[in-house]
């Protein structure tokens, strides 16, 4: 019932891109003034459509390559419209090793802002990105005000892969797990947070005003065990959830709910005269609490972690064909059915994701 559900209110993939298109004729946000930002925004979505349409219709062998060209086309067009650009940042001073300098944001954006140096390897978890101080990356960031990879910090997929929402479905997650993934937030129903009878309407607070209990589903099964057994180890996992910041493990941590069909603990908000938020919707449908990643503060934007996930694989595929076919290879590789997921929820979750993120960055 709920994944039908989800499915029904998820826009489908032409509907996003006819959404899309429409905003074309009177751009938003500081593009709605420029003529530049507007030329920009409309060029660049076309050439994105384009990509994505070229993408669905190629192989697993290359469709990551269309499929980052396509979101990086698209980014062009979100930093058009952002009224966060330009801003200005602090990167480092090339001719004072140590130093700072202040460096403009424009909407501009050059370069990928990302590489992947670690990419000689034979399974997928082990490719790692490193985001750079300037580029689309961090300047598409900028543009949605949220944060970026730190910059220079080398980042294994296997620790964004769990960050993109749809690997949870379809068999796409990867054999070698991450610690931290995303976690999804429900209620007793096993409904995401929000979206069953049994709350208010923001799913947060009690009918009775009492502070919530809700349900984090979706643990690895070694920090399940940890965690459910440990209150100490679960205050540290939850460490990784900024959004968790304020919750604390109900007592006891674990819940069997029948609803939920992987590893659950419970946490109950502990400041009962403040409105606690545990998590992002995504899509608005999902709530969902995202770790930070590698030297970050803050939680990493599930538009980022594909971003650089998609980043990879293209690299991958470009300059890694043995390796990439290795991967890809379905009868011999572990990797392969997850590949193959991402890459086909790409075709349907980026026209949305990026309809939101035009949305955001206007705003």
């Amino acid at each position: 019932m709920g994944m039908k559900m989800r499915d029904t209110a998820m826009p489908s993939r032409a509907d996003a891109w006819r959404s899309l298109r429409g905003l074309r004729v009177s751009p938003p946000g500081a593009a709605s003034t420029d003529r530049a930002r507007a030329k920009t925004f409309q060029m660049a979505l076309e050439q994105a459509q384009q990509l994505m349409d070229a993408a669905e219709s190629a192989g697993h062998a290359t469709r990551p390559i269309q499929l980052f060209y396509a979101l990086s086309q698209a980014g062009r067009a979100i930093a058009a419209v952002s009224t966060r650009l330009p801003s200005n940042t602090l990167i480092p001073d090339k001719g004072n090793p140590g130093s700072m300098i202040s460096f403009t944001v424009d909407w501009r954006l050059r370069g990928h802002g990302v590489t992947a140096p670690g990419t000689s390897v034979n399974r997928i978890g082990k490719v790692t990105v490193q985001a750079d101080w300037t580029g689309l990356l961090p300047g598409v960031a900028a543009a949605l005000g949220c944060a970026c990879l730190a910059p220079e910090d080398k980042v294994k997929l296997r620790d964004l892969w769990p960050l993109i929402w749809e690997t949870r479905f379809a068999g796409g997650s990867l054999t070698d797990l991450a610690e931290y993934p995303a976690l999804e937030i429900i209620d007793e129903t096993g409904f995401p947070a929000g979206l069953s009878q049994t709350t208010e309407a923001n799913g947060l607070r009690r009918a009775n005003g009492s502070a919530p209990t809700v349900l984090l589903n979706g643990f690895p099964q070694e920090t399940y065990k940890r965690c459910s057994s440990d209150y100490s180890s679960f205050l540290a996992c939850l460490d990784h959830y900024p959004s968790l910041t304020g919750w604390l493990p109900a007592t006891p941590p674990s819940s069997l709910w029948k609803p939920a069909p992987t590893n659950v603990l419970a946490v109950s908000w502990n400041h009962p005269d403040e409105a606690p938020q545990p998590g992002i919707r995504y899509r608005g449908w999902d709530l969902i609490a995202v770790p930070r990643v590698g030297a970050m503060k803050d939680a990493l934007n599930p538009f980022i972690a594909w971003w650089a996930v998609l980043f990879a694989l293209s690299m991958m595929a470009r300059y890694e064909p043995s390796n990439w076919a290795g991967m890809i290879s379905i009868d011999s590789s572990s990797d392969a059915n997850a590949i193959e997921n991402l890459l086909d929820q790409a075709l349907g979750a980026l026209p949305h994701l990026i309809l939101e993120a035009i949305d955001v960055s206007a705003s």
